[in-house]
């Protein structure tokens, strides 16, 4: 599968998910100079990802630990859907709300990284975002109730009581699994078929 990364990193996500055609994109330099020496099959890209266009399209993109970092998420999902096929399924994850005031005193108390401003998005707020893209939720679930490492205690946490219904709204962090809207899929199809007609008869 082709699949393109937005703020990749040092590209080991990517890479381990053995693409046919890889392609990251991330603002740091530093980190895709890593990346590149780490992962020379792979194809990586410097571009802010509010403005990136590579002319070409992906079977899965994927968005890990960005749209709380990012200041236009409405922007980035639009490009996602320019670089998406009728096919393409979108992947990504975000923070939940319910953690922005604990995350906030874990850092003042030193047991968490100090972070940028943050885009604390309700499931909602992304569910509506991503329609506004053209996008539809098909898969959405919680991980990571208790983030420290206590042995026996997280594993259970996160393992078990995670995936409880009485227990998933508590998860740090939401993954979204999506997919172009069916209208917006069959318009894509639509029109390619008028833009091959066309063709045909031009030949």
């Amino acid at each position: 599968m082709r699949v393109l990364e937005l703020g990749c990193g040092q590209g080991d996500l990517l890479a381990a998910l053995r693409p046919s055609r890889g392609v990251g994109i991330d603002l740091s330099e530093r980190m895709l100079d890593r990346a590149r020496a780490r992962h020379g099959q792979l194809t990586f890209v410097h571009a802010d990802v509010h403005e990136f266009l590579l002319r070409e399209k992906f079977d899965f993109i994927i968005l890990s630990d960005l749209v709380n970092d990012i200041w236009d998420v409405q922007r980035i999902l639009e490009l996602v859907a320019q670089h998406s096929l009728p096919s393409t399924r979108v992947v990504l994850n975000s923070y939940s709300r319910l953690w922005e005031f604990p995350r906030k005193l874990a850092e003042m108390l030193g047991l968490a990284k100090p972070q940028l401003s943050q885009n604390w998005l309700t499931k909602e707020d992304l569910k509506n975002l991503l329609y506004l893209a053209g996008f539809e939720t098909i898969r959405g679930f919680s991980e990571i109730i208790w983030p420290l490492r206590t042995p026996g205690l997280d594993i259970f946490c996160n393992r078990y009581l995670a995936k409880l219904g009485l227990f998933s709204w508590m998860g740090i962090t939401n993954f979204s699994g999506c997919a172009p809207a069916a209208e917006t899929a069959r318009g894509s199809r639509a029109s390619g078929e008028r833009d091959c007609s066309g063709a045909q008869r031009s030949g």
